[in-house]
């Protein structure tokens, strides 16, 4: 499989295994228990919330390197005066 998936999401693991094996077999569908439904549920709450994060900690990333690059330190020195 092409994706990694991280291994605290088995449900989506599984459910990824399965889509793979039904395409492979031509299926036209494939069908999960409620169970299942509420177990993937949860981990896509929780990898959609870190992803939030995650996008959040890079816009504060670039926020600052913007700041950085376009903020210039002029100092003048008066020499011998």
């Amino acid at each position: 499989m092409s994706a990694n998936i991280p291994n605290n999401l088995p449900g989506l693991e599984k459910l990824l295994r399965r889509i793979s094996a039904a395409e492979k077999s031509n299926q036209k569908d494939i069908r999960i228990s409620i169970q299942e439904a509420r177990e993937l549920s949860n981990e896509l709450a929780v990898l959609t919330a870190n992803l939030g994060k995650t996008v959040s900690e890079i816009h504060g990333i670039l926020k600052e390197i913007r700041e950085s690059t376009t903020n210039i330190d002029v100092k003048f020195d008066g020499g011998g005066f």
